[in-house]
């Protein structure tokens, strides 16, 4: 902030008819010295800012915690400190925000006692760079309490009681899970909160806090088939798609197999019988996909090709995967458009550390594992139902392991058929 504007500021307060007020510019220290001073010396404390961290301050700020009337830390971004928030379950008056539209980004600090007040609205968050290194520009005000200036510091804080929610065990768990997530860049940009249509039951579901441990003891178990075919079966599609640079390069044959459409005689002719090609989702019954599929179809190609073959899949790189898969069905006047079965077959198959085949003898399990009822499951919301809180979750974001589990690792989503799937349904 520029110092001449700085000062057309300040007059424009005293302006206002505020010329009993005294005011200030701080830098980021003395920010801080003066939050130090006003949170022991004061009443009562209104706080809203975007972000927060868990030092020394918020250290003083939890011990004053009796004297909140209303402090919100926003959580967009995450870049409050998941140690903070855990801090402020249980504690009255203590929220935290998420704007869906825009961020939740205020920096607004409120002190009263009988008729004095004194606030401090600028740039500064309530975070380590904003209260010590970075260059900040907070105005300080010092007056009456009923002072106009005051009052509209007031308004602005009680406008933010529809975005204010209270801290549970459910919520801080969820957030640290995503926020640990977002970390590695892996996840969404913001977090979901648990009362979220989209995707925030299964933020807190069995899924979403499962250990690696007990992911892979579980994968081992695969009560229904064989884990170490099921390895192989997927170290063999995941070859056939690093030998090509197009999906279209590959075989009808190996279209086939990848699609779960290949049938038996056709690949004992082939000489494709070492795997049974319709684990992770069989695909046959689905005339109108297998058609495409036996005709290499091109928009099934490009749909497939737009998905990246190591770098992060993005929910752009889903949504345009989407958007052709389904054109495919339409140009060719399929009876059936393609659903969440056939799309997410091809999707398991070519990114096993990213998705997993929604199918008719997995969806049962899955969803409960997941929190979701099984009837609404579609392609247009398996990203929010099934992806995002996956990716949330500690088993997926464990470091890769060294050893055996290593390739379990790599096809650790795809490998949930293991987990959930059901012989009988």
């Amino acid at each position: 902030m520029r110092w001449q504007t700085v000062k057309k500021f300040l007059r424009n307060i005293k302006g206002q008819g505020l010329k009993t007020m005294n005011i200030a510019l701080l830098d980021a220290g003395k920010t801080q010295s003066v939050l130090k001073r006003l949170i022991k010396e004061y009443d009562d404390i209104h706080i809203a800012v975007a972000w927060g961290y868990n030092g020394k301050l918020a250290d003083l700020l939890m011990e004053n915690s009796k004297k909140f009337r209303s402090v919100t830390f926003g959580l967009n971004g995450f870049a409050t400190s998941p140690d903070l928030v855990e801090r402020l379950i249980g504690t009255k008056n203590a929220f935290i925000a998420k704007a869906d539209n825009g961020i939740f980004h205020p920096k607004l600090y409120l002190f009263l006692a009988g008729g004095k007040a004194e606030a401090i609205v600028g740039s500064a968050n309530f975070t380590k760079g904003g209260l010590d290194r970075n260059h900040e520009a907070c105005v300080h005000i010092q007056g009456q309490a009923n002072g106009d200036m005051f009052k509209q510091i007031q308004r602005e804080l009680s406008g933010y009681d529809v975005l204010r929610q209270r801290v549970t065990q459910t919520l801080a768990d969820s957030y640290r899970r995503q926020y640990d997530a977002a970390r590695r860049q892996r996840g969404q940009r913001d977090p979901i909160l648990p009362d979220e249509k989209n995707g925030g039951k299964g933020l807190t579901s069995p899924l979403a806090k499962m250990s690696w441990k007990d992911f892979a003891a579980m994968a081992k178990i695969d009560p229904h088939h064989n884990f170490k075919r099921r390895m192989k079966l997927l170290r063999e599609i995941q070859r056939l798609f690093a030998s090509v640079e197009r999906f279209s390069d590959l075989t009808a044959t190996e279209w086939k197999g990848i699609a779960g459409t290949l049938g038996k005689s056709e690949r004992i002719a082939a000489g494709l019988d070492i795997h049974d090609w319709g684990w992770f989702g069989s695909m046959g019954g689905n005339g109108d996909f297998a058609g495409l599929i036996s005709r290499r179809d091109r928009q099934i190609s490009d749909a497939v090709d737009c998905i990246p073959r190591k770098d992060p899949v993005t929910r752009e790189d889903f949504e345009e995967y989407c958007r052709l898969f389904r054109k495919a069905f339409l140009d060719a006047d399929a009876h059936h458009v393609g659903e969440f079965p056939t799309a997410t077959r091809l999707l398991a198959m070519k990114r096993p550390d990213t998705f997993v085949c929604a199918n008719g003898k997995n969806k049962g399990n899955l969803a409960e594992a997941l929190n979701f009822a099984p009837t609404t499951l579609s392609l247009a919301n398996y990203w929010d139902r099934i992806i995002v809180p996956i990716q949330s979750s500690p088993w997926y974001n464990a470091p890769h392991p060294s050893g055996g589990d290593g390739e379990l690792w790599d096809y650790r989503v795809a490998m949930l058929d293991t987990l959930y799937y059901d012989e009988d349904a």
